[in-house]
């Protein structure tokens, strides 16, 4: 035998070992399908490094990066044409994968939700007032969930919906005030919520069929949501949460969390922590005490 093909010989092996350790493992069916929704002015490629960073656990076909198009759609249209095709859409792909994969369990028959931005807000009228029944666990990153200051100076209609934060008026701003209520008016602004609502709230109940996780993450400061407490929501949480060890978030309030490192509104989506903790934050509700496998208890 050549004496180069001796000293490549154990790498070949190794290669194909590797390759076929690979070729045996199967994608984890058992999983939630994923809908990502990006905010003002951006595109799905915002998703790239998260769904990437998810696929090494999930199956390809679980995850789906919306386009909203154009990208200033106001949100409850954008909910209505885009967001609903497309939860129906990714839930037929799910259910098709995990049948070509021989998958025997209960297949997917609902989703979670990962938005960002304004995506926060026509995700949430999707989830609150269209699908409840559809969404598992609906999280919002950097969230415009109260409006927010920061687009006062924009001209496009779905801007203006957002501006001013904590809107009082239900002629000038009928999005913000049917979402989250006035001082004078309040509503369930998590409707089929887990969480415990503030005192004198008219909840809108969790049942047997619609039950939904909201979780917030936000950070301080935060120049494109302004006041940064807009992405707060009352009711949201309501069951115990385990972060990744090392990981800088806290749990401020019930269901939000506050992410402690340094960066920017739109670099948050691309940093290596805030991955493992949406990852995290996902896998709440897989294990039957609503813990996911280790971590540390949120504070």
């Amino acid at each position: 035998m050549p004496s180069w093909l001796v000293a490549t010989l154990p790498l070949l092996l190794l290669g194909l070992a590797s390759g076929s350790a690979c070729s045996w493992e199967s994608p984890d069916y058992s999983r939630t399908p994923v809908l990502f929704v990006h905010g003002l002015g951006q595109s799905s490629v915002v998703w790239r490094s998260m769904i990437e960073h998810l696929a090494t656990v999930y199956p390809r076909d679980y995850l789906y990066g919306v386009d909203i198009v154009p990208n200033d759609m106001t949100n409850a249209r954008a909910a209505t044409s885009v967001l609903a095709p497309a939860a129906d859409s990714l839930l037929a792909r799910a259910r098709a994968a995990a049948q070509r994969g021989g998958y025997r369990g209960e297949p997917p028959r609902r989703l979670d939700i990962v938005s960002h931005s304004m995506g926060a807000v026509s995700s949430r009228w999707y989830a609150a007032k269209l699908r409840p029944d559809l969404v598992r666990t609906w999280i919002g990153l950097a969230g415009a969930n109260h409006g927010t200051q920061s687009l006062c100076s924009w001209r496009d209609e779905a801007s203006r919906e957002l501006c001013p934060p904590f809107a009082t008026n239900p002629k000038t701003h009928a999005l913000q005030v049917a979402l989250n209520g006035t001082d004078g008016a309040w509503v369930d602004e998590t409707p089929f919520g887990l969480g415990p609502d503030r005192p004198g709230v008219p909840r809108v109940s969790a049942d047997g069929t619609r039950n939904i996780l909201y979780l917030t993450v936000r950070v301080e400061p935060d120049k494109w949501i302004q006041p940064e407490r807009s992405a707060l929501l009352d009711g949201a949480g309501g069951v115990p949460l385990s972060l990744p060890a090392g990981v800088p978030a806290a749990e401020t309030s019930p269901g939000n969390l506050l992410f402690r490192a340094r960066v920017e509104h739109d670099p948050l989506l691309h940093h290596p922590d805030l991955l493992r903790l949406v990852a995290a934050l996902l896998a709440v509700r897989d294990g039957a005490d609503g813990r996911p496998a280790g971590g540390r208890a949120a504070r």
